[in-house]
């Protein structure tokens, strides 16, 4: 598994993809298009027990198989999409608004409005909300952008995903300000737990949102919880512009100092990431968690993952109170402990 992880990495981030065996291919490129089906405007929605809310920035292609591509849309339009699965196939239907597609939903559940990292085309940033939103049993609202090209090699993916989820920033603004006029209204099905939660790469536009106070248009508290999960974002100042934040009542910081793929960062741009190694001065009000002695070197530990192994059922269950709303007891010597160097707690 570690051997084939490998390859894989240098692969798909080396432009080869050619090289790689079917199915994985499949899983990468651009044939998952064959499963996703755009829906025309205004046709009766299908109603499944798979369905999430895209958010995207994408340049978007209705007359193409290929609907949402991996640029950001230069007229810098955003796109809604309700989307359902049945029998293998999903179904995008183009939604004029957020209430539109949530209301369609036709369930209330505690909402994770979800920002995932880098190396997400749109089926597989589809696969990773329906994923999160099944394994959790909560409403997904994912702000989906371009976050690699498999034409491009390593070292120039990893910095346009840095860029893209730069320039992402003001679209998640427009999002959340969405989120905000939809709240003030009364919406019952803003009525629930909300989490906002970035991922990885997802964290470089948190950071520019809080760097630059866009988040003056928003009133405080906007969420329950605000999660950094496995941030990869230079570490250094990270309390300077955190403690700044206003966005949720309680703010966490997941942070794992073997994480495989943000140790790969700091080799890449000479800088200890957040979500490896924070260190002080740490930001005031924030609830720093260690995932290190329960998963190890992984990188991602909040959702099973195909081609992957099971995460730890411990790291499950942590994220599923967190999303849910439900009080976690840091001081229950029984599931915490004191984290690397003293920094927070660690998850047993």
């Amino acid at each position: 598994m570690i051997r084939f992880a490998c390859l894989f990495f240098l692969l798909v981030l080396g432009g080869c993809k050619a090289l790689l065996p079917k199915k994985y291919q499949f899983y990468i490129g651009d044939e998952r298009w064959n499963t996703i089906r755009l829906v025309a405007t205004n046709s009766p929605i299908l109603l499944t027990d798979s369905m999430v809310v895209m958010y995207s920035n994408r340049n978007f292609h209705p007359e193409q198989k290929k609907v949402l591509g991996d640029y950001i849309d230069s007229t810098g339009t955003t796109h809604v999409f309700l989307a359902t699965a049945k029998g293998g196939i999903w179904y995008l239907y183009p939604m004029q608004s957020l209430d539109e597609a949530v209301t369609a939903l036709g369930k209330k559940r505690n909402i994770v409005c979800y920002v995932e990292g880098m190396g997400k085309n749109f089926p597989i940033a589809l696969e990773r909300a329906f994923s999160l939103s099944v394994q959790h049993g909560v409403t997904v609202i994912m702000m989906d952008y371009p976050s690699i090209n498999f034409t491009y090699g390593v070292y120039k993916n990893f910095h346009y995903a840095r860029e893209s989820s730069f320039r992402t920033a003001p679209f998640l603004v427009k999002l959340l300000q969405e989120i905000q006029a939809n709240k003030a209204a009364e919406k019952e099905w803003t009525k629930v737990n909300w989490t906002l939660f970035h991922h990885s790469m997802g964290n470089i536009m948190l950071k520019r949102i809080l760097e630059e106070r866009r988040d003056n248009v928003l009133k405080p508290r906007l969420f329950d919880q605000l999660v950094l999960n496995a941030a990869c974002v230079n570490q250094d100042g990270h309390a300077a512009w955190l403690d700044k934040s206003q966005l949720a009542n309680k703010t966490f910081v997941h942070y794992n100092k073997d994480d495989k793929q943000l140790n790969g960062a700091k080799l890449l741009i000479g800088k200890n990431q957040l979500g490896a190694r924070p260190s002080a001065p740490l930001a005031v009000n924030v609830q720093y968690v260690d995932f290190n002695p329960l998963v190890g070197n992984v990188h991602s530990n909040f959702i099973d993952i195909p081609m992957r192994p099971s995460i730890n059922p411990h790291s499950w269950s942590y994220y599923y109170k967190l999303f849910n709303g439900i009080t976690i007891d840091f001081s229950d010597s029984t599931q915490f402990g004191k984290g690397w160097k003293g920094i927070g707690v660690y998850l047993k």
